[in-house]
């Protein structure tokens, strides 16, 4: 099997979480179940919580960009709807946020297979 580079790997992953996350088939603030999109609560330059999948939410366009009280128009109002709706998620990210960590290829290669492993048992 040839090596990887981790570009490509990156974006595997980023596309394997993002189905992940969109398998729930609604938005999880209005209930929309059509164009739903991954969000990441903490931003993707946070390699260590960009693939967790503590870390992301299913939203419509409207609650994640469109609307005055999207999460990217109003962080403060998704920020205390996270905290409301998905508490341990909320205590689990403020915890490991400020974690650092350096990520090799085999780092990258474990977190890919993980993220297939659970996409294949969601079957998404």
């Amino acid at each position: 099997m040839k090596k990887q580079s981790k570009k490509n790997l990156k974006k595997k992953m980023d596309k394997l979480w993002s189905e992940i996350i969109r398998s729930g088939g609604r938005c999880e603030i209005c209930g929309k179940t059509t164009n739903l999109q991954a969000h990441h609560v903490i931003g993707r330059r946070n390699l260590s919580l960009r693939w967790d999948l503590h870390n992301g939410v299913c939203l419509c366009p409207g609650c994640h960009t469109f609307s005055k009280t999207s999460a990217h128009q109003n962080p403060i109002y998704f920020l205390d709807w996270f905290k409301k709706h998905r508490p341990e998620d909320y205590e689990y990210l403020i915890k490991k946020k400020n974690k650092t960590k350096t990520f090799y290829l085999s780092d990258y290669e474990e977190i890919y297979k993980e993220l297939k492993e659970v996409r294949d048992k969601k079957d998404v």
